[in-house]
């Protein structure tokens, strides 16, 4: 017989986990169908995370300190912006050096608010009502409808991308970039513009992302909070085949392996440090694969991914 409880606390756990995965994966989406590899997901994630929690606490508002964090990951989305399409450097090189800036300098100044209260500030569920319902059943709807906003919103982020991607001319300038760039250039796009404020969207997404592991999540700050979910946000383009419809069931799988290497815990004679490493040997599956050229072909990924575009006149 299904212990419904520990089904509800699955799916409630999986719901919740999920949606830092869908912002920052819907991000890397916008920005490597333009072209561009942005590695530094981790660090606008776990910068966004710290922002977040300082800002909830100063301002007393949980909707300023998520959207402060989203900025905090437009932040440095921006310095990637400016150092891999601006100036042509190295994609892979500028992501991980932004990832690596942004662990150090959290760890640096979020000493102040490691393990500091948010209560009262943290965001209350949409629904906060008793549910009336059947006990057997009582579990899983509680587990889906007692969650707040953002859960709920981060499921229409993807499908408003889908819409900018494939229904806008803006849209049709972004995938020609990642595609062809010199192409799009000849159609008069201007392609570093566009890649850089894809790059830059895609930045807030992850800030928002990791703002709401902290303050929807965990509940307070800890020092390398993130623990890899960037790492794996960037693995699921690939498994969404950077389309961002396919970024929910993506993101909701790779949630599920989180939540059930929680749920597991103790309850199966299987090592809880081998249950955690589940979701981590996926991404790596994942992000070995898409190196192979012949798979990336099969899958969809843009022609011009990760390939600095320079203009005829600055090779001149």
């Amino acid at each position: 017989m299904i212990d419904t409880l520990l089904l509800g606390n699955f799916v409630f756990l999986t719901l919740k986990n999920a949606v830092p995965l869908i912002l920052a994966t819907t991000g890397e989406v916008i920005a490597e169908r333009s072209g561009v590899i942005n590695l530094g997901v981790e660090g606008s994630m776990i910068l966004g995370s710290l922002v977040g929690v300082a800002v909830t606490l100063i301002s007393g508002n949980f909707i300023i300190g998520f959207i402060a964090g989203g900025f905090a990951g437009l932040f440095l989305a921006l310095l990637h912006g400016l150092v891999a399409v601006v100036l042509g450097a190295n994609q892979i090189v500028s992501g991980i050096a932004i990832t690596m800036a942004g662990l150090g300098l959290t760890s640096l100044l979020g000493r102040g608010y490691v393990g500091k209260s948010l209560y009262g500030l943290r965001p209350t569920p949409l629904y906060p009502y008793e549910i009336p319902a059947p006990d057997e059943v009582k579990p899983l709807i509680t587990a889906i409808i007692k969650h707040d906003v953002i859960v709920y919103v981060s499921i229409l982020i993807p499908i408003m991308v889908a819409l900018l991607l494939f229904r806008t001319k803006l849209g049709i300038s972004i995938r020609a970039c990642g595609e062809s760039p010199v192409i799009a250039e000849s159609l008069g796009v201007n392609v570093t513009l566009i890649r850089f404020l894809s790059v830059s969207l895609g930045g807030f997404l992850y800030g928002l992302g990791g703002a709401y592991l902290s303050l929807g999540i965990v509940g307070t700050w800890v020092d390398n909070i993130t623990a890899g979910i960037g790492w794996i946000a960037v693995g699921l383009v690939a498994f969404s085949m950077w389309m961002p419809i396919r970024v929910l069931p993506s993101s909701y799988l790779m949630a599920a392996l989180i939540s059930m290497s929680y749920i597991l815990q103790g309850k199966i004679g299987v090592s809880s440090y081998f249950l955690s490493m589940i979701p981590y040997i996926s991404t790596v599956v994942i992000l070995t694969l898409i190196n192979v050229e012949r798979f990336r072909v099969k899958i969809g990924a843009p022609n011009a991914l990760g390939k600095p575009y320079v203009r005829e006149e600055r090779l001149g």
